[in-house]
């Protein structure tokens, strides 16, 4: 069954707190939030902090959907000509106040991790125009039932009208595995600075409508 983002549930700030929730409970098992926040308990209270981060930031210079307003997973989408967050865009946003509320050890573990990351997206993408999934988690309960290709689809469909590719990092080969099969290929698979897991930074070009 193919869908809309018009059949979507666009994400507003009055979700904010509920958005947070589902993408740090999505998350609490990821390779790359483990090596950030080792502590469980630590992981599953601070996790909503951090995401809060992306959330202001794709609300205010991006898009952001659920599949429906029981919020049973979320995206966030940004356009090339935002994705780097300036320090003006990040004050305007509010992700500074997320920032804020995450810590400053947290925060640099983050940053260590993600800038060789940011720049291999930077290096590969180099003046192109592209459209990058910031993040896409759905809630444990609802894994395996469709909500994460009812996410994907219709941005995939629009980007396929657009003739503009998707840029997206996952941590796991299983979701890279998934994500060959909606047609992204891999241009590096690497192992994550100071880390013990793998990441895959991938592209996809757009697809011919038939």
């Amino acid at each position: 069954m193919s869908y809309t983002l018009e059949e979507l549930y666009k994400i507003q700030k009055k979700d904010m707190k509920n958005a947070c929730e589902i993408l740090g409970a999505a998350f609490q098992d990821d390779p790359a939030w483990i090596h950030v926040i080792p502590d469980k308990n630590q992981r599953k209270k601070k996790l909503p902090t951090v995401f809060e981060y992306v959330i202001r930031y794709s609300l205010q210079y991006g898009d952001i959907y659920a599949p429906t307003e029981t919020l049973e997973g979320i995206a966030a989408w940004t356009p090339h000509t935002t994705v780097d967050p300036s320090l003006w865009r990040i004050l305007r946003s509010g992700a500074f106040l997320a920032a804020a509320k995450m810590g400053s050890e947290i925060g640099r573990k983050i940053q260590n991790l993600f800038d060789v990351i940011d720049k291999d997206r930077r290096e590969h993408m180099k003046d192109r125009s592209y459209l990058y999934l910031q993040i896409i988690g759905v809630l444990p309960e609802f894994q395996g039932q469709g909500f994460g290709g009812r996410l994907l689809k219709p941005m995939f469909a629009k980007a396929d009208i657009e003739r503009i590719p998707i840029y997206l990092e996952t941590e796991t080969k299983k979701n890279a595995q998934m994500y060959s099969k909606y047609g992204f290929v891999t241009l590096k698979e690497g192992r994550a600075p100071n880390a013990d897991f793998n990441f895959w930074e991938m592209v996809r070009e757009p697809q011919n409508n038939k």
